[in-house]
C-alpha cells in the first residue's frame, strides 16, 4: 500500500540544524561535568580495591597464626609475602596481586616483568621493590598478639603517594583506616604545604614507624 502525500504535511527526514546544535550543546555540558570526575572515580575504585587487599591480608595473617601457632616472623614486605612463600595462600596470580597496591603501576616495581607466580615464591628475593605495601617490622617491633593499636600493613607511599591524598592502614584488629592528608595537617603531623606522608621509620605518625618496606 502506497502512502499518499498530503498537501501541507511534508515528510521530515533526519534532524534540523537547530536540533543537532541543541544535542551537541547538551552533550558538551554533560562532558564538562563528567570528564573531570573520571580520574576521581578511577582513584576511588583503586582505593576500594586496595582496602579489599588489606582485608584479605588480615585474613591471611589469621590463617598463618592458625597454621603455625605464631604470627609471621619476617619483616617488611616479607611479613605478608610469607603468606605465599610459606604456603598459607596458594601461589596464584590472584593471590600475588593481593599483596601489592593497585594504586601503583607494576612497571614501577621490580616484579613488573615477571609472572605474578614468581613475585613471592622465593622469600629471599622479596624486598621493598617487590610490593607497594609496607609490612610490620617485627625484628624491631615484635608482635606478640594482634591488637587494634598495632599497625600491620599500609600503603608504602614510596617514593610518592600510592594515592593522591589517601593512606590506607591495616590494624591488628582487622580494621582498615583511611587517613587523608587534610586530617594530618589538622593534627599538625604535616605542614600546610606538605602533600607527602611517609610510612616507615621516618613517618610522623608513631604507630606507622613500626612498618618497613624492606
Amino acid at each position: 500500500m502506497r502512502l499518499r502525500h498530503l498537501p501541507g504535511r511534508a515528510l521530515r527526514a533526519g534532524f534540523t540544524l537547530v536540533e543537532l546544535l541543541a544535542v551537541m550543546l547538551i552533550l558538551g555540558i554533560l562532558m564538562g561535568f563528567l570528564v573531570p570526575k573520571i580520574p576521581e572515580a578511577i582513584e576511588a575504585a583503586k582505593i576500594t580495591a586496595s582496602r579489599k587487599n588489606l582485608l584479605d591480608i588480615y585474613q591471611g595473617v589469621l590463617l598463618y597464626e592458625t597454621n603455625f601457632e605464631r604470627l609471621p616472623s619476617d619483616s617488611g614486605v616479607k611479613f605478608f609475602g610469607s603468606l605465599i612463600s610459606k604456603g598459607v595462600w596458594e601461589n596464584t596470580s590472584q593471590s600475588a596481586k593481593k599483596l601489592t597496591c593497585p594504586g601503583v603501576d607494576l612497571s614501577a616495581l621490580s616484579v613488573g616483568d615477571l609472572p605474578p607466580e614468581e613475585w613471592f615464591k622465593d622469600l629471599d628475593a622479596v624486598d621493598g621493590s617487590t610490593s607497594a605495601y609496607a609490612g610490620r617490622n617485627v625484628k624491631e617491633f615484635p608482635l606478640r598478639k594482634l591488637s587494634g593499636h598495632e599497625a600491620l600493613v599500609a600503603t608504602d607511599n614510596d617514593p610518592e603517594m600510592n594515592f593522591e591524598t589517601t593512606t590506607l592502614v591495616l590494624w591488628g584488629d582487622g580494621n582498615v583506616e583511611r587517613i587523608e592528608i587534610a586530617e594530618l595537617r589538622d593534627l599538625g603531623l604535616l605542614g600546610p604545604d606538605e602533600d607527602y606522608f611517609a610510612v616507615g621509620p621516618d613517618s610522623p605518625m608513631e604507630e606507622l614507624r613500626k612498618l618497613s618496606l624492606d
